[in-house]
């Protein structure tokens, strides 16, 4: 006897039919009239009388009945108990992008330990190309990545997006008096402070640049933005970084955003997982992760 043939022979006194209940079960008729037998076999006696149109339950199988269905609710509402955040225990893998992991990141920390108190989170700061290699792999279980993600396989909740603007600091170059647009080109005369080649940025600089004409070519190349954010308000060069992510800096003097031509798109993030192996905490990360999130849903 199992918690199926019991399910299954509750759904049928409740619906009336076995056609019913297989509807319902999602199996086959042949399925739930198996199971039935097999249950009577098991109790040593028979559930429904067989003379009636309708299924309809025998004494016996009507006093089965009252301890099936408490069964029955039992099991479901341990089952969703066992599924709620709170109960949730193990190591959940999360990757996260360095403009997310040096912004809000620690909302997002603070919320999942308040949700789901027994679960242990080891995150991994990199990369959106880097995480979703990893993410692919099963070397992590979800990823919040900048850009679109174009790969079938996964799965995306939108958490926002940033306009990424050309930024230098107060000791370098300022923009134009006359309130004039800086082109890639002129741009190029100054020291460029860029992501490595991983980067999703980096494709975007480089095509940038070329389209006006001229190479990228940085000084200064690393894997981290608020480093280059650092170098920046040192006056060490101009680099492409994010403008809600960095306001404070702006609002502060810090760094100087550089009026440039042509505009960069806006770049989108989201929270990925894998199509195939969606973790059992998914939906609670991504609803904890919009709210804790302060991008704008839309840039101009």
């Amino acid at each position: 006897m199992n918690i199926k043939q019991i399910e299954t022979f509750v759904r049928i006194v409740e619906l009336g039919s076995f056609q019913a209940a297989a509807s319902v079960l999602c199996a086959s008729p042949s399925t739930v009239s198996a199971r039935i037998k097999e249950l009577e076999r098991h109790l040593g006696t028979e559930l429904f009388d067989r003379s009636f149109h309708r299924a309809q339950p025998t004494a016996r199988g009507q006093a089965f009945y009252e301890h099936a269905r408490r069964l029955v609710e039992f099991t479901s509402a341990l089952a969703r108990d066992m599924r709620a955040p709170q109960a949730m225990t193990g190591l959940l893998r999360l990757g996260v992008v360095g403009v997310v992991a040096n912004t809000w990141l620690p909302r997002l920390v603070a919320a999942l330990r308040n949700t789901c108190p027994g679960v242990t989170l080891r995150i991994d700061a990199n990369l959106t190309r880097l995480l979703l290699e990893r993410l692919g792999e099963g070397r992590l279980d979800l990823a919040i990545v900048a850009g679109e993600v174009a790969d079938p396989a996964l799965h995306g909740v939108p958490l926002g997006t940033d306009r990424f603007v050309w930024m230098s600091g107060p000791g370098g170059p300022q923009p134009p008096a006359d309130g004039r647009a800086l082109s890639p080109r002129e741009l190029a005369r100054h020291p460029i402070l860029a992501l490595t080649e991983d980067s999703h940025h980096h494709l975007i600089v480089k095509h940038w640049f070329r389209d006006g004409g001229v190479a990228l070519a940085p000084a200064t190349s690393c894997n981290s933005m608020n480093v280059l954010a650092e170098l920046t308000s040192r006056g060490l060069g101009t680099s492409l970084l994010p403008r809600h992510a960095y306001r404070s800096e702006l609002a502060a003097g810090r760094l100087v955003e550089l009026p440039t031509t042509p505009d960069l798109p806006a770049v989108s993030f989201s929270l990925v997982h894998h199509r195939e192996r969606v973790p059992p905490l998914a939906d609670t990360v991504a609803a904890l992760a919009q709210v804790a999130s302060d991008l704008p849903s839309a840039v101009t």
